[in-house]
């Protein structure tokens, strides 16, 4: 077992961080190059609540609607990781279908060549992704991660 997977199953263990925390650092962890064997030196250094508080926990999707028709969605980036994961479990043959159909309605992603890294990196740029429309009706839509 790696230092730092130690640290953060320590820090676990001691009421430090969550279940949740944990597995977000564990997967940030695997996701990350993988250093020279010779070097066992940890790179999580000090506190961890700084690394914890840059990953985002949820997705939010929030509406304010006009006629008071409010929406007010909060998805757990945990959940979003997991479903990414599951892509890997659908048939070659599904998964074309499933590619030429998003592709036929503009979107153009080609699930065969997700990888696990990539949902680390997509979960990662979306801290920085925030979506906001203000309507001529008075509806405002605002998708963000926090």
């Amino acid at each position: 077992m790696s230092a730092d997977r130690g640290r953060i199953l320590d820090l676990l263990a001691g009421g430090k961080i969550t279940a949740e925390e944990a597995e977000r650092l564990l997967d940030a962890l695997e996701a990350r190059p993988s250093a020279s064997t010779a070097s066992a030196e940890s790179a999580i250094k000090g506190d961890p609540e700084p690394l914890i508080a840059a990953l985002p926990k949820y997705l939010y999707v929030k509406v304010l609607a006009a006629n008071g028709d409010n929406v007010d969605v909060k998805i757990p980036i945990v959940l979003v990781r997991s479903g990414l994961k599951l892509t890997s479990l659908i048939p070659p043959l599904a998964m074309d279908k499933i590619n030429d159909t998003m592709s036929e309605h503009g979107m153009s992603v080609d699930f065969n060549n997700f990888k696990p890294e990539d949902v680390d990196e997509l979960i990662g740029a979306l801290r920085d992704m925030e979506v906001n429309v203000d309507a001529k009706n008075g509806d405002t839509v605002r998708v963000y991660c926090a």
